[in-house]
C-alpha cells in the first residue's frame, strides 16, 4: 500500500511540474473585488434555484463577434500562401476567461467568473488562474447601472438583460488581463480567444485599442483565434476556404471582409485571415494587429507555429487557457456550497415545468429553456 501511494505521489508531481503555477505579477483591481462583494450584499436568506442538471458548454459557445452577412466574394484560391514554421525563442502568452450561471435568485442571477493566463517561455509552460469570482446580477435597473458604473462601464437604459450584463463583466476582467499581459510581456505572442472586432455595447472599441497600443509598445503581437465565425460566403463558412489544403497556409481576406461592413459602430481592429497553422490541422479565422503588414503577418504566423505546439492547428497555450478557465460540474457544486455557507443562500432545485407536465418526455436539454 505504501509503495502504491509513493508511485501515485510521484506521478502527481510529474503532472504538476508540467504546469508550474506562477506568482501573479499583477493583482486583481480592488474595484472588481468590491463589485463582487457589493453585489452579494443583502442576499442573506435568499432562495437560490439551482439548475436541474449541469451542462458547462450549454449556451457558452463563443463566436468572433461579427454578425456577418452573406458575402458575395469569390473564393481566393489563387491567393493561398503556403508557409513553413519558423522556430523562435519568443514567449507565448494566452488569455481566456469563462463565466457560468450558478442559479436563479428572486431578483437576478448568481454568476461566477474565472480567468487564466498560460505562458510558454524557455520551452516551459506556466499558468496563473484568477478567480473564481462569485457575484450576482439583478434585474433592478438602478442597482445594475451602479454596479456597471463602478467597473467603468457606461450605464444603460431600460431593464437590463442579464446575459448582456454578464458579457460586460466578463469583458472587464478579460481586457484587464490582456492589458496586464501586454504590459509585462516583451516581444511576445499574445493570444486571445475570439477576434479583434469591437464596437458593440458589450465590447467597446476604445478598450481593445488601448490593449493593442500597450502591446505595440512592448513589441508584442496580439493574435486572436476564432473557433466559431459568423462570417460566411454564400452558404459556406469563411473557414471553408482551406478545407482541402493539407499543408500550413494562409489567405488574406481582410479587404473582402471589411468592404462588406460599414465603418461604424463595429470596427475591425485586426487584419482578418483564414489560416491553417499545422499540417492536416483545422482551419481558423485569425486576426492580427492591423498595424502589421500582410507580409509580416504571414511571418508572425510561421513563427507562432514554430514556437508553440500547434497540434490540430490550435496553439497549445490557448488550449490550456481555455481548459484552466472552464468550469467543471465539481466547480459548480463547490461554488454553490460556498455561496450557501458564506452568504446564507437557501438552495432549492429549480422547478422544471416541462418535466412536471411531460414527465420523461420533457427532455434534459429542454429543461434549460
Amino acid at each position: 500500500m505504501s509503495r502504491h501511494t509513493q508511485q501515485t505521489t510521484t506521478t502527481q508531481q510529474k503532472i504538476s511540474n508540467f504546469l508550474l503555477p506562477e506568482d501573479p505579477t499583477p493583482t486583481i483591481p480592488q474595484v472588481f473585488v468590491e463589485f463582487c462583494r457589493e453585489s452579494m450584499q443583502g442576499l442573506r436568506g435568499s432562495q437560490l434555484s439551482t439548475l436541474p442538471a449541469f451542462c458547462p458548454e450549454l449556451g457558452t459557445t463563443q463566436f468572433d463577434g461579427a454578425d456577418g452577412p452573406v458575402m458575395n466574394i469569390s473564393r481566393p484560391d489563387d491567393h493561398v500562401e503556403m508557409f513553413q514554421s519558423i522556430p523562435t525563442e519568443r514567449p507565448v502568452v494566452a488569455i481566456d476567461t469563462s463565466t457560468i450561471k450558478l442559479g436563479e435568485l428572486d431578483y437576478g442571477i448568481l454568476c461566477a467568473l474565472r480567468g487564466a493566463v498560460v505562458t510558454l517561455e524557455s520551452k516551459s509552460y506556466g499558468y496563473t488562474r484568477y478567480g473564481p469570482f462569485i457575484f450576482s446580477l439583478g434585474y433592478d435597473s438602478p442597482v445594475a447601472s451602479r454596479c456597471l458604473q463602478n467597473l467603468g462601464l457606461p450605464p444603460f437604459s431600460g431593464e437590463p438583460n442579464v446575459d448582456s450584463l454578464l458579457k460586460r463583466v466578463r469583458n472587464v476582467l478579460e481586457r484587464w488581463l490582456q492589458f496586464s499581459v501586454s504590459a509585462h510581456s516583451k516581444e511576445a505572442f499574445v493570444l486571445i480567444d475570439g477576434s479583434l472586432t469591437a464596437g458593440t455595447p458589450d465590447n467597446p472599441s476604445r478598450e481593445l485599442e488601448h490593449v493593442l497600443d500597450v502591446a505595440r509598445r512592448s513589441r508584442s503581437v496580439m493574435i486572436a483565434i476564432s473557433k466559431k465565425t459568423k462570417l460566411r460566403i454564400g452558404n459556406e463558412a469563411l473557414t471553408s476556404f482551406l478545407e482541402k489544403k493539407t499543408s500550413p497556409c494562409v489567405i488574406d481576406v481582410d479587404n473582402e471582409i471589411t468592404e462588406q461592413f460599414p465603418p461604424y459602430p463595429v470596427r475591425f481592429l485586426g487584419r482578418v485571415f483564414v489560416a491553417k497553422l499545422a499540417k492536416s490541422g483545422f482551419t481558423f479565422r485569425i486576426d492580427i494587429d492591423r498595424e502589421i503588414s500582410p507580409t509580416d503577418a504571414v511571418t508572425e504566423f510561421a513563427q507562432l507555429a514554430g514556437t508553440d505546439i500547434v497540434d490540430q492547428g490550435y496553439p497549445e497555450t490557448l488550449r490550456m487557457a481555455h481548459i484552466l478557465s472552464t468550469f467543471t460540474a465539481t466547480d459548480v457544486l463547490a461554488m454553490q456550497a460556498f455561496a450557501e455557507a458564506q452568504f446564507g443562500l437557501q438552495m432549492t432545485p429549480k422547478l422544471s415545468l416541462r418535466n412536471s407536465l411531460f414527465g420523461p418526455f420533457g427532455t434534459r436539454w429542454e429543461a434549460f429553456h
